[in-house]
C-alpha cells in the first residue's frame, strides 16, 4: 500500500514536469528589422537626393542581394528597404536608349515590395507601382501605372516612359498614383519606339 501511495505522486511529479502547458512555452521572437538593411535604404535615398557617397547604387545592390541570398530579409521593412535598393540597380545607354544591366532587379523588388505592402506595411505602396513600371519600361517599353520617367536624349526634357491604357485610374489608386489625366498634365508621355 505504501509503494502505491508513493507511486501516484511520483508519476503526477513525472507528468507535470514531462508536460509543458503551451503558457509555460516561451513565444517566438518577432522579427527584427535588418539594421544592415534600413541602413542599405537610407543610404539609397540619401544618394538619390544628391548626397556623395562612398558606396554605388551598384555596391548597394551587390549588398542587399547577399543579405537576400544569406536569409536575413525578414520583415516587410527588410522587403521594403532591399525593394527599394534594387529600383536603382544599374542602367546603360545602348545607342540612344536606356537600357537596365540587371532588369531582373526590378521585378525582384517589385514583388519584395507587393509582399511587403500585401503584409500591411504601408510604406511600400507606391513602390509596388513604380517598381513594375520600372522593370515593364525597361523590358516591354510600357510601363502600367505612370510612375517612371526618363530624359528625353534629344530634347534633354523629362517624359515619362509609355503608358498601358489598360490600366486604369482605380488600379492606379490603390498603389497611390494620381489619374492619368493628372499625370499627362505634369509630364508629356514619349513615344513608343519598336
Amino acid at each position: 500500500m505504501r509503494i502505491i501511495l508513493l507511486a501516484v505522486p511520483l508519476a503526477a511529479l513525472l507528468v507535470a514536469v514531462g508536460c509543458k502547458s503551451p503558457a509555460a512555452t516561451p513565444p517566438t521572437p518577432a522579427a527584427i528589422d535588418n539594421p544592415f538593411l534600413v541602413e542599405m535604404g537610407r543610404e539609397d535615398q540619401e544618394h538619390q537626393s544628391g548626397t556623395k557617397l562612398a558606396r554605388t547604387d551598384e555596391d548597394r545592390v551587390k549588398l542587399v542581394l547577399a543579405e537576400l541570398g544569406a536569409g536575413r530579409v525578414q520583415t516587410s521593412a527588410d522587403r521594403f528597404n532591399v525593394s527599394i535598393v534594387l529600383q536603382h540597380s544599374p542602367m546603360t545607354f545602348r545607342g540612344d536608349t536606356l537600357v537596365a544591366i540587371s532588369p531582373d532587379n526590378y521585378l525582384l523588388g517589385h514583388h519584395l515590395a507587393k509582399a511587403a505592402f500585401e503584409a500591411g506595411y504601408a510604406p511600400a505602396r507606391e513602390l509596388v507601382a513604380q517598381s513594375i513600371d520600372r522593370h515593364l519600361s525597361v523590358t516591354t517599353g510600357t510601363q502600367r501605372y505612370g510612375t517612371n520617367r526618363f530624359i528625353n536624349q534629344k530634347t534633354e526634357q523629362e517624359e515619362l516612359a509609355p503608358i498601358d491604357r489598360t490600366t486604369t485610374d482605380a488600379e492606379r489608386a490603390t498603389y497611390g498614383v494620381p489619374p492619368l489625366a493628372e499625370l499627362l498634365k505634369k509630364y508629356p508621355e514619349a513615344k513608343l519606339t519598336r
